[in-house]
């Protein structure tokens, strides 16, 4: 079996097992928090860069609930499928009361800003829920962004390729009018589910 197909095959895996352990660890670190806490400890202040290229920071986003995720454009699998179920419950909600789907704005941030220009992030969100805001923007505006939701991300270099993948936690965050924790998503949370918790909170 030639080498470089066994270094790759070694990579996958090893890959595979760092990002199931970041989704792990992740949301280790949530389910142990207490509600309290994770209303004080996740979110906070960001300055990012629309995927239409306006820049806009939280505040923005004041009065209305948003359905965070954090990824990048060139995610093989669990970005494409967490953001597909997050437009199914999306889909469900404006279906059953359009008036309660527009208090939310889907959000998608970036964790690979060197490659998701405004562009690249104008195409993907394009593929989702019509209303998803994509946001990038410098590594540092990033990392910061990331740091405030306790989001887990790295890069992964292959060796003998310049391309690479991202390790990253796999959540959804659900954050408040007033920019304060709601509630998660676990990675693979069925739409179903996940819309029906939304009406609920929704609703009160």
């Amino acid at each position: 079996m030639p080498t470089s197909f066994l270094s790759r095959s070694v990579f996958v895996i090893a890959l595979a097992l760092i990002v199931a352990a970041a989704v792990f660890l992740g949301m280790n670190y949530l389910n142990k928090s207490s509600s309290n806490n994770a209303r004080s400890l996740i979110g906070g202040p960001f300055s990012l860069v629309t995927h239409t290229g306006k820049a806009v920071t939280e505040k923005d986003f004041e009065g209305k609930y948003m359905l965070i995720y954090f990824g990048y454009t060139f995610c093989p699998d669990v970005c494409p499928t967490s953001l597909t179920l997050l437009s199914d419950a999306m889909d469900i909600v404006e279906a059953k009361d359009p008036e309660l789907a527009g208090l939310v704005v889907p959000v998608f941030i970036t964790v690979d800003p060197e490659r998701d220009t405004v562009s690249a992030l104008k195409d993907y969100v394009g593929h989702f829920y019509p209303t998803m805001v994509g946001l990038t923007g410098s590594l540092e505006q990033v990392s910061a962004a990331a740091k405030s939701y306790k989001v887990f991300y790295q890069k992964a270099e292959a060796e003998e390729s310049s391309d690479y993948l991202m390790d990253h936690s796999s959540i959804t965050y659900l954050m408040g009018p007033d920019g304060v924790y709601v509630k998660h998503y676990s990675h693979g949370t069925n739409g179903e589910v996940m819309a029906a918790s939304l009406l609920e909170i929704l609703k009160k």
